[in-house]
């Protein structure tokens, strides 16, 4: 997708953090941060949780660097997946909680039907920030300011059927978000932008020194 970095770089910064370089941490930290800080939001819709599961994800990643495989897909799609699977764990934590401590939780079902939402929802979020740009501008145009195919194309200077070409594809890579399992939150629009806070740096105390 549009911001994956290349293979060589996913590769090269798994093996520095292999090698315990701090450094490297702090260089996947910046690359990375917001869109684990966002994609946390998305489903546990609390700044402070989003900024917990931020720095347990990539504490969980300076200390098991080798639970990612390059073989296996862009590192970029990898920590969103890890991203994920931390917050939605927390969700259904707190879910557990408030119905242990007698909160007018919803039943099991609801529950469940919160999480699913809250997981397609956050993986329409990356889909749509992660697909190639000219993709999403044609969904951005179509969608958020109402424009026709025929608008679309004039606005991205593009024929007719460009522009529905990449209507289509965009709208194909966004409808992969409903076959995921259990991801992220319940929002309105599957692009609605969460605005979160800044994220805060790994913690210190997590496995290796930094």
């Amino acid at each position: 997708m549009g911001h994956d970095a290349p293979p060589r770089w996913d590769r090269r910064m798994q093996q520095r953090l292999a090698r315990g370089e701090a450094a490297a941490l702090g260089e996947l930290y910046d690359r990375f941060a917001s869109l684990v800080h966002s994609l946390a939001y998305r489903v546990l819709e609390d700044e402070d949780a989003a900024d917990r599961i931020t720095r347990e994800v990539f504490a969980a990643i300076w200390e098991h660097p080798d639970s990612y495989d390059p073989k296996q897909g862009p590192l970029r799609s990898w920590i969103a997946g890890l991203t994920r699977h931390q917050a939605v764990q927390r969700l259904r934590q707190t879910e557990a909680a408030g119905a242990r401590d007698g909160d007018d939780t919803p039943a099991q079902a609801e529950m469940e039907q919160k999480i699913r939402e809250a997981s397609t929802a956050a993986r329409a979020d990356y889909i749509v920030t992660s697909m190639p740009a000219p993709l999403r501008a044609a969904l951005e145009l179509a969608y958020f300011q109402r424009r026709d195919y025929r608008q679309t194309a004039a606005d991205l200077g593009v024929t007719e059927d460009e522009a529905r070409r990449r209507l289509r594809l965009g709208l194909q890579l966004l409808s992969t978000a409903h076959n995921a399992t259990a991801l992220p939150p319940t929002r309105r629009s599957a692009y609605a932008s969460a605005t979160p806070g800044t994220a805060a740096p790994p913690g210190q105390g997590h496995g290796r020194a930094l």
